[in-house]
């Protein structure tokens, strides 16, 4: 397990990656409706709801769209937020999935 300076597990690059270039596409899982999550989110043992509602979030996938419930399912949940200059990978847009490096 990979950890930085008291931040917990993260993603670490094993190459350089150009500012800009496209570092993960995002998109695990779309659930079609509230419903549709709330009902696979209880059919999951505890443990793994909670990990997957960490995991989860709303948002519009384009403008002037409905929000929409995304889970990822991939290794990029281990990507740490942040803010300002601590930021590395970011969507360029609030409709993106698309996270590109920042620096």
């Amino acid at each position: 397990e990979h950890s930085s300076d008291g931040r917990g597990r993260g993603l670490f690059a094993s190459r350089h990656i150009k500012e800009g270039e496209l570092v993960d596409d995002g998109l695990g899982v779309v659930f079609p409706d509230g419903m549709s999550f709330r009902r696979y989110i209880f059919s999951l043992p505890r443990n793994n709801a909670c990990d997957m509602l960490d995991w989860s979030w709303t948002q519009k996938l384009e403008d002037g769209g409905e929000y929409k419930v995304l889970s990822d399912m991939t290794i990029s949940v281990l990507c740490n937020g942040g803010e300002g200059s601590e930021v590395n990978i970011n969507p360029k847009s609030s409709t993106s999935t698309n996270f590109f490096a920042t620096r």
